[in-house]
């Protein structure tokens, strides 16, 4: 989730950039939470449009970057890969609820 300690990493900053770089360079890029390009997310309820982020694929486990923005990483692998930013949102506002709702504190 953002603003969580990791997200302040340096490792974690310069991974997540070269990462963004990658998919807004490639039209084809595909997020890798739900497979599809930037332009087939909707714009976010207040009319923004989608942007590339940074994602874990494994919840707060720093893993290098995925490049292959074209291809989904390996199920149960850590990459940090190229997620819409409405998934990327969605995903951590779940985390936070399941987390609020059984009393587990996320790192």
């Amino acid at each position: 989730m953002a603003g969580q300690p990791h997200h302040r990493d340096p490792r974690f900053i310069k991974l997540g950039k070269t990462v963004r770089q990658a998919a807004q360079r490639n039209p084809q890029a595909i997020c890798w939470r739900c497979g599809q390009t930037l332009t087939r997310h909707p714009p976010h309820r207040n009319g923004k449009p989608q942007q590339w982020q940074a994602g874990h694929t494994i919840d707060g486990v720093l893993g290098p970057a995925w490049l292959d923005v074209e291809r989904r990483p390996p199920a149960g692998s850590a990459f940090i890969a190229a997620e819409a930013s409405r998934c990327n949102i969605t995903a951590g506002n779940d985390a936070r609820h399941l987390n609020a709702d059984t009393g587990y504190n996320w790192p």
